[in-house]
């Protein structure tokens, strides 16, 4: 009877495991550094912890010596975690309004980067998310969502619908989307 109760027990959680694997999305991070030049480098980096002017969060800042732009190097709505080092909690959608303005609200001089900026510090050997996670611990790989850029995109010069570039995180590939449609959402991530 024992035998056959931890058969059964067994076979279950067997069964979960298999759904869940299944079910769930599997997103590793592929790199592939003999095939394609590396694009961008730890060791062009500089650190930087300090806080959040508003509320004395701990926020750390990836400071690019090349293009001496400073990033945030969690995504809007994570947290900074000094202990591990890690961001934390879940990135917001936003719309591109939206994005505009949380970053005009920071208090802290962060923006929305332009195309050029955010394709600055795309890791091209990598795929799932295509940024180094060294530099940018706590990004996720998403087909669906990508980084709102600050640059718009004319899709049509008499039409009064206004497009905003992204770049999304599984490939890394540019596209625009309706900035005005209050279901078009992405995540963003800050610069100054």
């Amino acid at each position: 009877m024992k035998k056959a109760n931890a058969q059964t027990m067994l076979s279950n959680i067997l069964g979960i495991s298999i759904s869940l694997l299944l079910l769930s999305p599997v997103h590793a991070q592929v790199c592939k550094e003999k095939e394609t030049p590396q694009t961008i480098s730890y060791g062009n980096f500089n650190f930087i912890d300090t806080t959040n002017p508003l509320d004395g969060s701990p926020v750390s800042i990836a400071e690019d010596k090349l293009t001496k732009l400073q990033w945030d190097r969690c995504i809007y709505g994570q947290k900074w975690e000094p202990l591990s080092q890690q961001c934390i909690g879940s990135p917001m959608l936003l719309t591109w309004p939206q994005a505009l303005q949380a970053a005009a609200n920071s208090g802290a001089g962060w923006r929305v980067p332009n195309i050029k900026e955010l394709n600055s510090i795309l890791d091209l050997q990598c795929i799932n998310p295509p940024f180094d996670l060294a530099i940018f611990p706590g990004t996720f790989a998403s087909e669906k969502h990508g980084l709102w850029t600050s640059s718009p995109h004319v899709y049509d010069p008499g039409s009064t619908r206004t497009n905003a570039w992204y770049i999304d995180l599984s490939m890394g590939k540019l596209n625009y989307r309706d900035a005005t449609d209050v279901n078009t959402t992405n995540f963003v991530r800050f610069v100054k």
